[in-house]
C-alpha cells in the first residue's frame, strides 16, 4: 500500500487564508476590468459620436433625395486609433441605403429608449459583429427636408474593438498593479504571521523526531490548547504500537517456526534418499521432491510473468499483432503438451484482416495462460474450442476459450480475477493464482473487454473482445478527387473573367524553382525589375511572376468573388501607388497581417494594422519642358501656378497636363488631399480648364506629353517617374512645390487569399530592408522610405534638397473618406465641370 504523504498545518492555513484573499482580489479584479471596459467605451464612444455628428451636419436633400457630403474629419477622428477598421452606413427614412456599407448591422430604434425615439437626434450605441468582427456601433438620427422630401435619416458608424482592448488593458494595467502589490505584500505578512503563531508546533516535532526507535513512552511536553487532544491521541497511539509490536514479534517467531518445518522436511527427505537403498522408496521421495519442486518452480515463474506483463502493459508500443498468426501459435504449442484432451481451433475467414494494435508477446503470455488453465481444469472431459470472430458489432473481433470443466461460480469470477485468487473448483489442482491476473493486466492494456461466462452444458467460456483498430487506409475517393484536380484547374482558367488579361511577367529561379511567388502590382516593370531580380539573388529558388496592372484593376480583382478568380492566378503579393484603394483591402477584411522588425520600425504612417505596407517615399511634383519654359519661369508653387495659367492663357493652352481623377486612383488621391490642404485648388481646377488641360491616366502618358513638347508643364505627378525620365536624358525639369509637397508611398499588402503568405512576407522584409532600400534609392528610380538611406532618391535626401514642408498621405481609415460614393461622385462632378469647360 502506498506509504500516504503528509501535509504542512502551516501550509494549509496559510493556503486558507490566501485563498479568502485571492477571492477578494478575483473580485476588485473583476470589478476594475469592467470599470476599464466602461472608461474605454466612454473614450472612444465620443470619438463615435462626433463622428457621427460631423457626417450629420453635410445630410441634405438634393434633387429629390437624401444625399451626404462626407467630410474628411468624419473618419479622421477616428484614425487616431491606429488599429481599429471603421465602417459606415447612412439611410434614409424609408430605410434605403444612400451611401456606405450596406451590410452594416443596425438595430431598429425601439420606442422609449433613451435616444431612439422618432424626433430626438440623440446617438444611441450598440455592440455588433460585422464579417466576423466584434464593432462598436454609433447610431444618430439627422433630420433633413425639403418642401416635397423630409424625414429622419440614419446615421451609423462603428469601429473595431482592438484600441478599445487595448486602452481597457492599460486601465486595468495601472489600476491592478498597486492591487497586485499590496496582495504581495499581504500574502508575505500573512505567512510570517503563520510561521510565528505554529512555532510551538515546530518544538513538538522536534521532541518526537529526537526520540529513540524503541522509545513509546508518552509525550511529557504540555502541548498548546488547540493540539492537546492531537498529543493525547498520539499517546495512546504509542501504547498500541508498543502492544502491536510486541503482538508482531510473536507472529515472526510463529512464523518462522511455521515456515521452518516444511523446509526442514523437505531437507529430510533429501537425506532420507541419501541413505535410501530401496528404489521404490527412492522412487517415492524423488517424487515428492519434484512436485515441491515443480510447485515452486511453478509459483515462481507465474511471478516472473506478472511482473514482465505489468512491465510491458505500462510501457506498452503498440504494433499491428496478428490475431490469427498468433492463436495459431498458442494452439500448436498447447496441442504439444494437452496429452489427452483435444484442442479446436476455429478462424472465422470473415475476421481477416485480423489484426489489432498491441503487444505481441504479451498477448501470447495471456492466451498462454487461458489454454493452459482450460487444459489443467478441464482435462479429457471434453474438447477445447479456441475461436476468433467479428465482433457482433462489426468493430472489433472476439476471441473465446470454451472448455467443459468445473467451470466458476458468478460468485467467484470477481475473486479468481485477483492476485493469488482461487475457486472452489482448483481445489486438489496445483496453482498460484497468478494466470487470470496476468490475462487482466493484458486485456486492460490493450483496451479489451474480459469475462468469464458460463458454457451451456456446462464448463466455461473464456472471452475477450478487442477494440476496432484505427482506420489507416486511404478511399477511392481521395484519389478520384486528385484525378479530377487537374480538370477543375482547367475549367477554372476557361471561366475565369481575367482569362484574357495581359500575360504575366515571369522570372525563372536561378538556381532552380523551389518555390513560386505571384505579384500583381500597379508599377512600371522598369522601377520593380531590379527588386525582383535582387531579391533572386538572395533567394535563387523563388520564381517570380509579375503582372502591371492599373489601380482600379488592381482593387477590382482583389475584391472579386474567389470563385471568379483563377486558382492559379491567386496574386500573393498587392502593391499599388493607390493607398486609398490599399487601405480600404485592409478596413474591409480582404488581407492578412504581416510582422516583423523591419514592418515594426516603419513610420506610424506608412504601416497600417501591420496589413498595409509604404515602402517608397515618392513626392508629387511639377514637371516642365526644359527647352521650352525656362527654369527660372517654371512656377515653384500652386498660386505661381495660377497665376502664369491666368497671365498668359494663349501661351499655355492645350500646353498643361494633369491626372484625368475619374480614370486615375492615384490622380483623384492627390487632387482630393490638395482640395483639402490648398485653399484655392478649386481655382487652380478652373485655371487648368480654361487652358484646356490635357488628361491622362498615369505619370508615363503625361511624362510622354512634357518629353515631346506637347505640353509646357505637368501638375502632380509623380516624382519618382520624372526624375527617372530626366536622368535618361529627357529635357524634363522637377520642381518640389514649395508651399507644401504631398508624398505617397507605394504600399504592399497580402491578400487574404494569397497561397504562400510566408514568401509574400519575407519579400515585404526585403522591400524593407537597408539592402532593398538601397535598390530603390539606386537603381529602381523611385525613393525610399528608410531614414538610414542618405541618397538622393530617399526621404533623407528629399528632406535635404528643398524646403517645402512634406505632407506625407497617412496609411489610416480616414482616406476611406474618399473611396465615398456620393464622395467621390459630388467630387469628380465638381472637378469635371471646372476642368472640362465648353
Amino acid at each position: 500500500m502506498p506509504k500516504a504523504e503528509g501535509f504542512s498545518l502551516r501550509r494549509r492555513l496559510f493556503i486558507r487564508l490566501l485563498g479568502v484573499l485571492a477571492i477578494l482580489t478575483a473580485g476588485l479584479f473583476l470589478f476594475v476590468s469592467a470599470y476599464a471596459q466602461r472608461a474605454a467605451d466612454a473614450a472612444f464612444d465620443r470619438l463615435l459620436m462626433a463622428s457621427a455628428l460631423s457626417i450629420s451636419d453635410t445630410v441634405r436633400v438634393e434633387d429629390g433625395r437624401f444625399s451626404v457630403d462626407l467630410p474628411y474629419s468624419s473618419l479622421g477622428i477616428l484614425a487616431q486609433a491606429r488599429r481599429d477598421r471603421v465602417f459606415y452606413r447612412i439611410t434614409a427614412p424609408d430605410g434605403e441605403l444612400v451611401t456606405g456599407y450596406h451590410d452594416l448591422p443596425v438595430t431598429p430604434a425601439k420606442a422609449g429608449v433613451v435616444g431612439a425615439a422618432v424626433g430626438d437626434s440623440a446617438t444611441r450605441f450598440e455592440n455588433a459583429t460585422f464579417r466576423g468582427m466584434p464593432v462598436r456601433v454609433a447610431i444618430l438620427k439627422r433630420f433633413a427636408a425639403q418642401p416635397d422630401l423630409s424625414g429622419w435619416v440614419t446615421i451609423a458608424v462603428a469601429q473595431t474593438r482592438e484600441e478599445r482592448g487595448a486602452l481597457a488593458r492599460d486601465i486595468l494595467a495601472n489600476a491592478f498593479l498597486p492591487i497586485a502589490f499590496t496582495v504581495v505584500a499581504a500574502g508575505g505578512l500573512i505567512w510570517f504571521g503563520v510561521r510565528q503563531a505554529l512555532a510551538p508546533l515546530g518544538s513538538l516535532e522536534r521532541m518526537i523526531r529526537e526520540r529513540q526507535p524503541h522509545d513509546f513512552s508518552p509525550i511529557a511536553m504540555p502541548p498548546p490548547q488547540e493540539v492537546s487532544q492531537l498529543v493525547q491521541a498520539i499517546n495512546q497511539l504509542m501504547a498500541r504500537l508498543q502492544s502491536n509490536l510486541d503482538t508482531m514479534q510473536t507472529f515472526l517467531a510463529d512464523a518462522a517456526h511455521q515456515i521452518r518445518t516444511p523446509l526442514a522436511s523437505l531437507r529430510l527427505q533429501a537425506e532420507l534418499a541419501i541413505d535410501e537403498d530401496d528404489p521404490d522408496a527412492l522412487h517415492r521421495i524423488a517424487q515428492r521432491v519434484h512436485r515441491n519442486a515443480v510447485e515452486a518452480s511453478q509459483l515462481t515463474s507465474q511471478l516472473l510473468n506478472h511482473a514482465m506483463v505489468v512491465h510491458r502493459s505500462e510501457a506498452l508500443k503498440p504494433e499491428d499483432v496478428d490475431l490469427g498468426a498468433l492463436l495459431e501459435q498458442v494452439f500448436q504449442r498447447a496441442r504439444a503438451v494437452a496429452g489427452d484432451t483435444a484442442i479446436r481451433l476455429d478462424i472465422d475467414r470473415a475476421a481477416e484482416p485480423a489484426t489489432v494494435p498491441g503487444d505481441a508477446i504479451s498477448l501470447r503470455e495471456a492466451l498462454t495462460n487461458l489454454l493452459d488453465n482450460a487444459v489443467k481444469y478441464a482435462g479429457p472431459s471434453g474438447p477445447i474450442d479456441l475461436s476468433l470472430t467479428p465482433s457482433p458489432n462489426g468493430r472489433g473481433l472476439r476471441v473465446e476459450i470454451a472448455d467443459r470443466g468445473p467451470g466458476v461460480p458468478d460468485a467467484e469470477k470477481r475473486r479468481v480475477l485477483e492476485r493469488f485468487g482461487r475457486g472452489s473448483s482448483a481445489a486438489g489442482v496445483a496453482g498460484s493464482g497468478l494466470g487470470l491476473a496476468i490475462v487482466t493486466s493484458v486485456v486492460e492494456a490493450h483496451g479489451a473487454a474480459f469475462a468469464l461466462l458460463d458454457r451451456p452444458g456446462g464448463g466455461l467460456i473464456v472471452r475477450i473482445d478487442f477494440p476496432e483498430a484505427g482506420g489507416g487506409g486511404t478511399t477511392a475517393g481521395g484519389g478520384a478527387a486528385r484525378a479530377l484536380l487537374p480538370l477543375l484547374v482547367l475549367c477554372a482558367l476557361l471561366w475565369s473573367p481575367w482569362a484574357q488579361a495581359a500575360q504575366l511577367i515571369t522570372y525563372p529561379a536561378p538556381g532552380g524553382e523551389r518555390e513560386r511567388l505571384r505579384i500583381h502590382s500597379a508599377t512600371d516593370r522598369q522601377a520593380i525589375e531590379p527588386l525582383v531580380l535582387d531579391f533572386q539573388q538572395l533567394h535563387p529558388d523563388v520564381t517570380i511572376e509579375y503582372k502591371d496592372m492599373d489601380t482600379a484593376d488592381l482593387y477590382a480583382e482583389a475584391v472579386a468573388a474567389p470563385a471568379k478568380r483563377r486558382a492559379a492566378e491567386t496574386p500573393d503579393l498587392l502593391i499599388s501607388s493607390a493607398s486609398d484603394l490599399q487601405v480600404k483591402l485592409v478596413n474591409d477584411g480582404y488581407t492578412q497581417p504581416h510582422r516583423s522588425a523591419l514592418t515594426d520600425a516603419l513610420p506610424d504612417w506608412a504601416n497600417w494594422r501591420d496589413e498595409a505596407f509604404g515602402f517608397t517615399f515618392e513626392p508629387a511634383v511639377i514637371a516642365y519642358n526644359r527647352d521650352l519654359l525656362p527654369d527660372a519661369e517654371a512656377p515653384r508653387t500652386r498660386p505661381a501656378l495660377i497665376r502664369l495659367l491666368r497671365d498668359d492663357p494663349v501661351r499655355f493652352g492645350r500646353r498643361v497636363a494633369t491626372y484625368d481623377t475619374a480614370t486615375s486612383g492615384i490622380g483623384y488621391l492627390l487632387a482630393a488631399h490638395d482640395a483639402l490642404l490648398f485653399g484655392q485648388y478649386w481655382q487652380l481646377v478652373a485655371m487648368m480648364g480654361n487652358a484646356q488641360a490635357r488628361l491622362a491616366c498615369c505619370s508615363g502618358d503625361i511624362l510622354d506629353l512634357v518629353e515631346r513638347g506637347e505640353v509646357l508643364i505637368a501638375y502632380n505627378v509623380l516624382g519618382s517617374y520624372a526624375r527617372a525620365r530626366a536622368a535618361a536624358g529627357a529635357p524634363i525639369g522637377i520642381v518640389v512645390p514649395e508651399d507644401y509637397t504631398l508624398v505617397i508611398s507605394r504600399v504592399a499588402v497580402i491578400p487574404r487569399t494569397a497561397s504562400r503568405p510566408r514568401l509574400a512576407g519575407q519579400f515585404i522584409d526585403y522591400l524593407l530592408s537597408p539592402r532593398g532600400q538601397e535598390v530603390v534609392a539606386e537603381r529602381s528610380a523611385l525613393y525610399a522610405i528608410s531614414s538610414g538611406i542618405k541618397r538622393e532618391a530617399s526621404a533623407s535626401g528629399l528632406r535635404s534638397s528643398t524646403a517645402a514642408p512634406l505632407h506625407p498621405i497617412a496609411l489610416s481609415p480616414a482616406l476611406l473618406v474618399f473611396l465615398d460614393r456620393l464622395k467621390r461622385e459630388r467630387f469628380l462632378q465638381q472637378w469635371q465641370s471646372a476642368i472640362l469647360l465648353p
